[in-house]
This record gives C-alpha cells, sequence and structure tokens, in this order.
C-alpha cells in the first residue's frame, strides 16, 4: 500500500472545522492514501490548479468568493479535465441535479457520507473522469479521421474525373467513327460499353465529390428564383426514356399555389433526378411513380416523390440514408447503385434548410418528401385593383 501513490485532491473549503472533518474521513480509508491540499476560495484554488496537478477537487458550495453553482462553474472553465464532486451543507435534490448536470462528478451532503463513502465517490469520479476524457478523445480522433476521409475522397474524385472524362470522349468519337470506320461491328459494341461504363462510373465519382464537399462544409448555392414546374417537368424528361424502358408511367401533379422557390437551380435538378431513378430503378414494369408538390398550410414547399415499387421495412430507412448504405434483402440486392443515392439527396435538401423523409412499406411502395422551408417560397404580391382593371 506504502508504494502507490496518493491521490492528489484538492480540497475547496473555508471552513476549518468540515475541511478538519473532511480529512480524517478521507484518512480512515484504508484502500486508498489522499494527498490533500486545502484552501478556501475559488481564487485560491485557481492558482492551486497552476501550481501543480490534481486528480480531483472536493467543493464546498458556499465560500467567500462564490455562492451556489458559480464556482463548481469556475473550476471547469479553468480545468476541463479536473473531476469535481461538490461536498456541501445543503441537501437539496434540485441543486444536486443542477450540479450534475453542470459536469459535476457527484453531489455528497456534510454529516451524512461516511469516509469510506467519501473516498469511493472519489475513487469512482476519477475514473469516470477518466472514461469520459477517453471518450472525448475518441470521438476527437473520430471526428479527425472523418475528416480526412472526406477529403481523400474529394481529391480522389476530382483527381478521377479528368482521366474519365478523357475516356468518355474518344469513346463517343469511336462510337461515331469521327476519325474514320472501325472495320469491325464488335468495336463499335466495345466502345459503346466503354463510353456507357464511363458515364456511369463518372457519375459516382461525381456523387462522391459532391457528398464529401457537403460533409467538409465546403458545398455552396447558388440561389435563384426557381420556376418549381419547369423544373418538376426538366427531370422528368431526364428520366422519361429510362422508365419508358423499363414500362412505368411517370408524371406529376401540382396544387394551384405552387410556382417558384429560391434555390440552386442544379441542385434541386439533382435532388429530383435522384429521387426519380431511385424508385424508377426500385418499380417493377407496370408500376408507376409519380411527383406531386404542395404547400403545406405553413407555406413550406413539399415535393413527394411516390411509387409502386418494392418498398422497405422502416427499419432499413436509417440504412438507405447512410453512405453507402445497402439493404441487405433480396428484394434490393439485385439492383446495381452505391448506396450514396439517397444520402446525397438528403444532403441537399437540407443544404437548402430542408429536410428529406421516407414512408414505405414492402411490396407498396416508397414515398420520400422533399421538405423546403416557407423563407425559400416566395410570397405572391397581392393585385391592385387598378391592376385588375388594367388588365380587363
Amino acid at each position: 500500500m506504502e508504494n502507490l501513490r496518493a491521490i492528489a485532491l484538492l480540497l475547496v473549503e473555508d471552513n476549518p472545522g468540515d475541511a478538519r472533518l473532511a480529512r480524517e474521513m478521507l484518512a480512515e480509508e484504508p484502500m486508498y492514501r489522499f494527498a490533500v491540499t486545502q484552501v478556501g476560495t475559488v481564487a485560491e484554488a485557481i492558482a492551486q490548479l497552476d501550481a501543480g496537478p490534481f486528480d480531483i477537487a472536493l467543493l464546498d458550495l458556499s465560500l467567500p468568493d462564490t455562492g451556489g453553482l458559480e464556482g463548481l462553474a469556475r473550476l471547469r472553465t479553468h480545468r476541463p479535465s479536473l473531476p469535481i464532486v461538490i461536498l456541501t451543507g445543503q441537501h437539496d435534490d434540485r441543486v444536486a441535479l443542477e450540479a450534475l448536470q453542470e459536469g459535476a462528478q457527484d453531489y455528497l451532503v456534510k454529516g451524512i457520507e461516511q469516509g469510506n463513502y467519501i473516498a469511493r465517490a472519489v475513487r469512482y469520479a476519477i475514473e469516470r473522469k477518466k472514461a469520459e476524457m477517453m471518450l472525448l478523445d475518441a470521438l476527437e480522433q473520430a471526428k479527425l479521421a472523418n475528416r480526412a476521409k472526406t477529403e481523400f475522397l474529394a481529391a480522389m474524385s476530382h483527381e478521377l474525373r479528368t482521366p474519365l472524362n478523357a475516356i468518355i470522349g474518344f469513346a463517343e468519337m469511336m462510337k461515331r467513327q469521327l476519325m474514320g470506320p472501325l472495320g469491325n461491328t464488335t468495336y463499335l459494341e466495345y466502345s459503346d460499353a466503354v463510353h456507357q461504363s464511363g458515364l456511369h462510373l463518372l457519375g459516382i465519382v461525381n456523387d462522391v465529390l459532391d457528398l464529401a464537399k457537403i460533409e467538409a462544409g465546403k458545398a455552396e448555392l447558388s440561389d435563384e428564383r426557381v420556376d418549381v414546374r419547369q423544373t418538376v417537368e426538366a427531370s422528368l424528361r431526364m428520366v422519361r426514356e429510362r422508365a419508358a424502358a423499363a414500362n412505368i408511367e411517370i408524371g406529376s401533379t401540382f396544387g394551384h399555389n405552387v410556382s417558384e422557390i429560391t434555390a440552386d437551380r442544379r441542385k434541386l435538378l439533382q435532388i429530383l433526378v435522384n429521387l426519380l431513378s431511385n424508385s424508377i430503378k426500385f418499380t417493377p414494369a407496370g408500376g408507376r411513380v409519380w411527383i406531386t408538390g404542395n404547400l403545406s398550410d405553413d407555406g413550406d414547399l413539399a415535393l413527394a416523390i411516390s411509387d409502386t415499387g418494392i418498398g422497405m421495412a422502416e427499419s432499413d430507412i436509417p440504412t438507405a440514408l447512410m453512405p453507402f448504405g445497402q439493404i441487405d434483402s433480396a428484394l434490393s440486392r439485385k439492383y446495381d447503385g452505391t448506396g450514396l443515392g439517397l444520402p446525397l439527396t438528403q444532403r441537399l435538401v437540407e443544404l437548402h434548410g430542408g429536410t428529406l423523409t421516407i414512408n414505405s412499406a414492402v411490396g407498396v411502395g416508397t414515398t420520400v418528401t422533399a421538405l423546403f422551408p416557407k423563407a425559400r417560397v416566395p410570397q405572391p404580391v397581392a393585385e391592385t385593383a387598378g391592376a385588375e382593371l388594367r388588365r380587363a
């Protein structure tokens, strides 16, 4: 026992009798040794913390230079990593709860606790604080690793786009035989396959780059007034050929008050195309994919993409919204995909200050709703009577 390092304890107590009693109770503990330094004010405690390391502090709430939880706040601000146990004469459950919420490791009442109990409480407080600091360190390391991953993906995606564009361009030239005939129809088939594969890979790279930019906080919006109906129609044109090949009906319906939104036109189109493509991919032949646009009672714009596809269980929705998430089911595994479409779309909607919600049922279908806040929906300007007359 003599070889164990003593626990360096800072006792912040201005009452000599209470300080002596605390020392005696700590000395009664046979399992641990305590090296106690006693001060009477928080200012003196801060000076001691600057002078040397301490394992823990025992803090009274009634001191000459502080009152209530002020002393706790000052010590935590000065030394966040120091575990602090409140040792006070205030038997108040509300104050005890507030102290714990403000970061105290424990709350002990003078005259009630026995020496061995106080010593154990001190030891446990130290261990809890160590665990807390380890967790915070692990979280910080995870953030750094995630940031490094994001930066790597962004750099990798950027570097891949240049050679991919060259491959796609040359493959298209070969398809069109701009430099002369290839001489064999098989070469034409190969060049078409190279072209389609390149476009597919470029789409994945662009998604990774967009997602990496958003997660790194580097994505920006180029806001402008966007005609909602025209943008929806443009998105439908982009997927119409794919829907026709899969024998899927597509279309849109709007509420009478849906007109414009302040948004990034390209990103809004990307949101719609991603959701439409996803619905078409998971909808069997003969099914239906439909966009509905409405303003809510609060003035928010809701764009809902509904399908009659395979659907998914409610428990699978969080997985579907994770980057590279793949729902592990026989229904979904037969469909190609990187698992980036929905997560990227969710980030793009959130970038506009909106939310993305999913309602789905296996074998019934899925509805994904992108809700854009009222602040982005231009309010109609009231027409004057004179204007009405001029039009008439």
